[in-house]
């Protein structure tokens, strides 16, 4: 099974001009106001255009949205007809279809957070890139598309009134952004596709270096990467599938073979494998999208990979591809160096999203992000969602207490700040308990129907 070639099919970027200019002076009477965000100036990497708040991936409706951001443009375009959750993280538009697990917009957010400020300093670390996102060349924002159906993914491609602001690619689909995936060593396709969309940003700012030539518009000239591709390929952008098939060299180490993927297309990939490989996520996971843990093994991924691409560790990539490592290392620019496990700002920021699954050894069981007892820190003020989609959650519902196993033992469930939505084993289902300044120091999990579920889930809340 070619899992590469299926995870080059799982995300739409799309990009937005208004229907009508930004109405910065106008106001939207909402039933739970939100305030305006407004434009400060960020600390001496400012040479930016525009500026943002920094993120705190709070879920808005549109009406919301457009109140908090009035200047970006794009939103009046009938988006309400498909999509009903929106968040903004350093101007870019996370745009979630109904029924989407609000934890994965926020893991998707999260993701593209940590490309763009992979220190986590709540400054974009390139000024260039950060202007990329806001000023595109046709002036036009950008959106990430999180699709709940494909009935509805193709009903709001196809939508005319938006056919002329909106340029769709591909979306995530369900189950595409992994909370918690990367930890736990399985592949999470939000990062690879929401990189290849960060490396398009970072072609179009350094061509010199990373830009991609339009072979189809016959373009002659190279970039420092289309030509360490093309070393690592064996072959050049004169060379087409014969029979069907890419031929390669046997000294060839980037060797994909979808022939639906020419040669624009395999620049982007090589980009992907090439830092992927460099900052150790390739190497660190242990298995493919969607795989049983008990699939694991050390570098398993690697090994799912080696058909098309043999570099594993960042030492193979200096060994092997020379060129392609001392241009993604190069000091003068700024590409993320750190794995976007999607946990950017920790309790920094206000929102955040977790997993949660129920196993059946020994009796059901919750886990939170894949872990049986994370101990998990919360803080006062900030706003947190346990997802409840996935089907292992049917007939288990998650509740809070003050004590251990809750009702089970003579406690009460604990219900300050807590909102309960659709029902466990439901996709878009959650729990979300925004935790007031009086919140208790600690809570307990539990399940409302069956004891002993929860083990020893105790989150700690702290000021």
């Amino acid at each position: 099974m070619n899992v590469k070639h299926l995870l080059a099919t799982t995300l739409t970027v799309v990009f937005l001009v208004g229907c009508e200019m930004p109405r910065l002076s106008s106001t939207v009477e909402l039933t739970e106001p939100v305030a305006k965000k407004s434009l400060p100036l960020l600390p001496s990497r400012s040479s930016m255009a525009k500026t943002y708040l920094r993120p705190d991936f709070e879920p808005m409706n549109l009406e919301q949205y457009k109140a908090a951001y009035p200047y970006l443009a794009g939103l009046d375009c009938g988006m309400e007809q498909f999509f009903d959750t929106y968040i903004n993280v350093f101007g870019v538009t996370i745009a979630g279809m109904p029924k989407t697990p609000v934890p994965e917009m926020i893991h998707a957010a999260k993701i593209y957070a940590q490309l763009i400020d992979n220190d986590e300093d709540f400054i974009p670390d390139d000024p260039k890139i950060f202007d990329y996102h806001q000023k595109d060349p046709e002036g036009r924002n950008y959106l990430i598309v999180l699709v709940d159906t494909k009935a509805l993914d193709n009903a709001w491609i196809a939508f005319r009134p938006g056919q002329r602001f909106w340029v769709p690619a591909q979306a995530l689909r369900p189950g595409h952004s992994g909370v918690g995936h990367s930890r736990d060593g399985e592949m999470d396709i939000a990062v690879e596709e929401l990189f290849h969309k960060y490396g398009k940003a970072f072609q179009g700012v350094y061509p010199k270096d990373f830009g991609l030539p339009d072979d189809e518009a016959g373009d002659t000239w190279s970039s420092t990467l289309s030509n360490a591709m093309d070393r690592a390929r064996g072959i050049d952008r004169t060379v087409r599938p014969i029979n069907g098939e890419w031929v390669y060299p046997e000294n060839a180490w980037y060797t994909y073979n979808a022939t639906s993927c020419g040669w624009g297309c395999q620049l982007d990939e090589y980009l992907w494998h090439v830092w992927a490989t460099n900052i150790g996520y390739n190497e660190m996971l242990t298995r493919h999208p969607e795989a049983p843990k008990e699939a694991s093994r050390p570098q398993g991924w690697c090994e799912n990979l080696h058909s098309e691409w043999k570099p594993c560790s960042r030492q193979d990539l200096k060994e092997m591809d020379s060129a392609a490592y001392h241009l993604i290392n190069d000091k003068d620019y700024q590409l993320p160096t750190r794995i976007p496990f999607g946990e950017y700002g920790g309790n920094r920021v206000a929102y955040h999203g977790y997993e949660i699954n129920v196993y059946p050894d020994n009796g059901p069981h919750f886990t939170i992000n894949r872990d049986f007892n994370p101990h998990l820190t919360l803080k006062r003020g900030n706003t947190y969602y346990f997802d409840q989609s996935l089907e292992t959650n049917a007939g288990f519902p998650l509740r809070f207490s003050t004590s251990e196993d809750g009702a089970h033992r003579g406690g009460e469930e604990y219900q300050a700040g807590v909102v309960i939505e659709g029902v466990p084993g439901k996709r878009g289902s959650y729990v979300r308990i925004t935790l007031a300044n009086n919140a208790p120091d600690q809570l307990h999990l539990y399940c409302s129907g069956q004891p002993g579920m929860a083990g020893n889930n105790i989150l700690m809340i702290e000021d």
